[in-house]
């Protein structure tokens, strides 16, 4: 027999030596594909840490904002170094005050801007430049959860107060209605607006 010629087993050995080739880039291309993969995620996850991360300066930004703001000035000057004294007035011995108190929960985030606590009651204070009846309904549904969030405090009583630098007209009826405190300016200083007429709402 010729030494070139081709048999049948020399076909069979060239059949074996290309699926060995073949199952070895196989191997290969799973290798460099999960490599791939994991890169891929890597990047997702480093887009999705600069994006909260650009999240959080927007916050940081708007808080800067608040705090150079009108609404930050009423906040910081006027609302915050009278509510002790006005809820004392009140009848509520305040033992504590802050400033933006926030929580979250798996469902909710609250954040509070002035929190007016005593042993046992909290008032919470929602602030805005101008108050109007839909800010109004807003806070009351953020009451509705306040304990659900901020569950420490099953056992206070809490009550809501609302504020504004101007007041809508309609505010002091549909405030005193829902049993809420009405907070208004007064010289250099704020009052409780509608303490005659209100049967104040415990949440």
């Amino acid at each position: 027999m010729n030494e070139n010629t081709v048999t049948l087993d020399d076909i069979f050995a060239l059949f074996r030596e290309s699926e060995q080739q073949r199952k070895e880039y196989q191997r290969k291309a799973e290798l460099e594909m999960a490599e791939l993969r994991k890169i891929i995620e890597q990047t997702n996850k480093q887009i999705a840490q600069i994006e909260q991360t650009n999240k959080q300066i927007d916050q940081n930004n708007k808080r800067f904002g608040e705090l150079t703001s009108p609404w930050a000035e009423f906040v910081e000057n006027k609302i915050k170094p009278a509510a002790a004294r006005i809820f004392k007035e009140h009848g509520i011995d305040v033992k504590y005050t802050a400033l933006c108190v926030q929580r979250n929960n798996d469902r909710d985030s609250i954040e509070i801007d002035i929190w007016v606590e005593s042993l046992t009651e909290i008032v919470a204070i929602e602030v805005k430049s101008d108050l109007e009846i839909q800010n109004v309904k807003h806070f009351l549904e953020v009451l509705g959860k306040f304990k659900e969030v901020f569950t420490r405090f099953q056992n206070y009583k809490v009550y809501g107060a609302v504020a504004g630098i101007r007041i809508d007209e309609q505010v002091n009826e549909y405030a005193t209605q829902e049993g809420l405190y009405l907070i208004q300016p007064a010289g250099d200083s704020v009052i409780i607006a509608n303490s005659q007429n209100l049967k104040r709402r415990v949440w």
